[in-house]
């Protein structure tokens, strides 16, 4: 009996040191920083050490291969979402503005209806101090589930990636109805000519900050 308990407790330490390894290496040792993929696999993970601890059918060997297993899965996956758009929208979503320019954008709380709920917005705006949906000119609701927010008087627009890593989002360019030209332009007049040398272009609501693949910062101050 006291082997058996002696075996429970090395799959218990070695299924918490696997797990905890991987939570500390990705970054993701709160519950916001988990993307859906975390949360499906780490249920996943759960049930086999769950399943496992009384099973002495199984050698300890592939009960370790099995964990490694199911964590590169997890890890792949996740590198996967974040380099294919598409794939990045379906299993970690898109931040969703629930108020642009002071007026509330309905349908984006139609079409997000299982996600987005008044009354939730308005705690999360509570949790920030924020008493009333009076004076806001911009909120958005996070991936995290966070509510962003800027205030009238505080006279900012949201910053909006246009290049990560080389790749031009188009759908953000959109937004500040701009288009792929005036986005090269913007990088010629920097003396940028190559949009693979970007690794981060933002625009800041009046101009351009870019960050280029050795860490350069560009466009300070620069009007567009």
């Amino acid at each position: 009996m006291i082997t058996l308990y002696l075996w429970v407790i090395l799959k218990l330490v070695i299924g918490f040191a696997l797990i905890i390894s991987y939570l500390n290496v990705t970054g993701r040792n709160q519950i916001a920083m988990m993307t859906s993929v975390d949360l499906v696999g780490n249920f996943i993970l759960g049930g086999v050490v769950g399943g496992i601890l009384y099973n002495d059918k199984l050698p300890i060997l592939h009960y370790i291969a099995l964990l490694i297993l199911c964590i590169a899965l997890m890890m792949l996956f996740n590198a996967l979402s974040r380099k294919i758009p598409g794939l990045r929208k379906r299993t970690i979503g898109e931040p969703v503005p629930i108020i642009r320019g002071g007026r509330f954008l309905i349908e984006n709380f139609e079409e997000n209806s299982n996600r987005i709920d008044i009354k939730d917005v308005a705690t999360a705006l509570r949790m920030q101090n924020i008493f009333s949906f009076d004076n806001i000119e911009f909120a958005q609701v996070e991936t995290t589930g966070h509510v962003s927010v800027i205030m009238k008087e505080e006279a900012k627009k949201p910053s909006r990636f246009l290049i990560h890593r080389g790749d031009v989002l188009e759908e953000e360019l959109k937004i500040i109805e701009r288009d792929e030209d005036w986005l090269t332009a913007e990088l010629s007049a920097m003396n940028l000519h190559d949009i693979e040398d970007v690794f981060l272009a933002e625009w800041v609501g009046d101009h351009l900050l870019v960050v280029t693949s050795d860490g350069s910062v560009h466009g300070e101050g620069l009007t567009a």
